[in-house]
């Protein structure tokens, strides 16, 4: 076997030990994959059925427009920092949609994944996040037992609410604190264009 040679710039292993451990690592990642996508299947799954609010907004509000990066940056300050979601979800505007990143355990290892979801606005102006896709990397996972899981192992405040059956989350904004004394509504949400409009007042 050819010897591992120890230089200035660290350890310097054999080619076929190199290969043999990053195989090893590489069955580890895809065993613990398969074994997530097997106890996500066999989780029973709740069938919740969302009611979702009306922002309160008055007569005298006031329209918000913003860009994509301005929009994260209120995401991060009102949902990501969030006690309740700070260390279980993040989210994430990008062009295509939004993005739900999450980390779960299985086995004692944390397994980080992404979540691609298309958002809309709600007739009653909160955003309804319809799952398109999840994945490890680029290993896919079944999308419905996934939000099953998020539903179960996390505990959501109550202006989030998961519908496993029909695989989309809202964000129910008339169930928000409020800003500064303030409720806010969505108008429009258009990722592609980057456009976001919001109606703010307070309320009625």
């Amino acid at each position: 076997m050819e010897p591992r040679r120890v230089t200035r710039f660290g350890t310097v292993w054999p080619s076929r030990e190199r290969w043999q451990g990053m195989l090893t690592g590489a069955g580890i990642t895809l065993v613990l994959v398969v074994l997530a996508a097997i106890v996500l299947i066999l989780m029973p799954q709740n069938q919740n059925k969302v009611q979702e609010s009306t922002a309160n907004v008055g007569q005298a509000g006031f329209e918000v427009a913003m860009n994509r990066d301005e929009l994260n940056g209120l995401v991060d300050e009102y949902l990501n920092q969030d006690s309740t979601l700070k260390k279980s979800l993040r989210f994430q505007m990008t062009d295509t949609g939004m993005m739900v990143y999450g980390t779960y355990q299985l086995l004692g290892q944390n397994i980080d994944f992404g979540m691609k979801m298309l958002p809309e606005v709600t007739k009653k102006g909160n955003v309804d996040l319809k799952a398109e896709s999840v994945a490890v990397g680029q290993l896919p996972l079944p999308v419905k037992y996934v939000m099953g899981y998020l539903d179960k192992s996390i505990d959501l405040p109550k202006w989030i609410t998961i519908d496993t059956n029909h695989q989309n989350l809202l964000i129910d904004l008339g169930k928000m604190p409020e800003v500064q004394g303030m409720h806010f509504k969505a108008e429009k949400i258009d990722p592609k264009a980057g456009k976001f409009v919001f109606r703010g007042g307070f309320e009625k």
